[in-house]
């Protein structure tokens, strides 16, 4: 059967195409495999997080940026010979962050979920905290089982948002905890969730807070690890070295106690 030029621009086009996509495909699997090579040829790891959540990582009264995420990652990026670069993003938008290539690694209390996992790949666990409740102190409610019909002011991407969801409130979307205790305290919202140690902290540094936790358990605690694109093994490992060896070798139980003056390792 004759060719006609059409038909050969076409089938060319056709290779063309192909060879295009495979060049892609070939240079993002590059990417992907020599991300850690990539770090280290910049010179620093850039590390997503909120900067407003306190004490993981906020900033002090003189601006400076602090926390125990933050120095982890400082801890992660002397380990790799870098400098740590910090982005600061709402907690809605934070992890999507690593899909468009904003910053290399998500260091903000995020706990590595079964949903998660399917997009992500996370270190070794690196914190371990619990789930609590806040409400007025002038709230008729006194524990957790009543939560079923009230509403919640949460994050919408947080694990605290399923957990309340799972228990029966009606959720109040927000963009951080600073929102969500506003929300709370001018009666927008019945109550939030949030780390145990993020209470503990607001209350120390509110005296005249006019917030309570609710008795009662919702269920257990969850571990904290550095989440990281997919396909990024040698980027995992050198983060899990580096965090195992401060946890071997006490420094980060010295960093909790420094901020919290309690031992946050993860349990095994």
């Amino acid at each position: 059967m004759a060719i006609n030029r059409r038909t050969a621009l076409a089938g060319a086009g056709a290779l063309g195409i192909t060879a295009l996509l495979a060049a892609c495909s070939s240079s993002n699997s590059s990417s992907a495999a020599n991300k850690l090579e990539e770090i280290k040829k910049a010179g620093k790891i850039r590390i997503g997080m909120e900067g407003t959540y306190r004490p993981f990582g906020f900033h002090q009264a003189d601006g400076t940026l602090a926390g125990f995420e933050k120095e982890l990652g400082d801890l992660i990026a002397k380990d790799l010979g870098v400098t740590a670069e910090y982005i600061e993003t709402p907690w809605d938008s934070l992890i999507a962050g690593v899909d468009s290539n904003r910053y290399d690694i998500v260091i903000n209390n995020v706990s590595p979920s079964e949903e998660r996992k399917k997009k992500y790949d996370f270190s070794v666990p690196y914190l371990y905290s619990e789930p609590k409740v806040a409400v007025l102190k002038t709230s008729p409610l006194q524990n957790v089982s009543e939560i079923s019909g009230k509403t919640s002011a949460q994050s919408e991407t947080s694990n605290f948002r399923k957990i309340m969801e799972d228990k029966g409130a009606q959720i109040v979307t927000i963009t951080g905890f600073d929102e969500a205790v506003e929300m709370v305290n001018s009666g927008r919202a019945d109550m939030t969730a949030n780390d145990s140690v993020t209470f503990a902290e607001y209350q120390k540094e509110h005296s005249d807070s006019k917030l309570r936790l609710l008795e009662g358990s919702l269920g257990a605690g969850t571990n904290a690890a550095v989440l990281m694109p997919k396909s990024q093994q040698a980027l995992v490992d050198a983060v899990n070295e580096s965090i195992k060896k401060h946890l071997d070798n006490g420094d980060l139980k010295a960093i909790y106690i420094k901020y919290v003056n309690e031992d946050l390792s993860p349990k095994a």
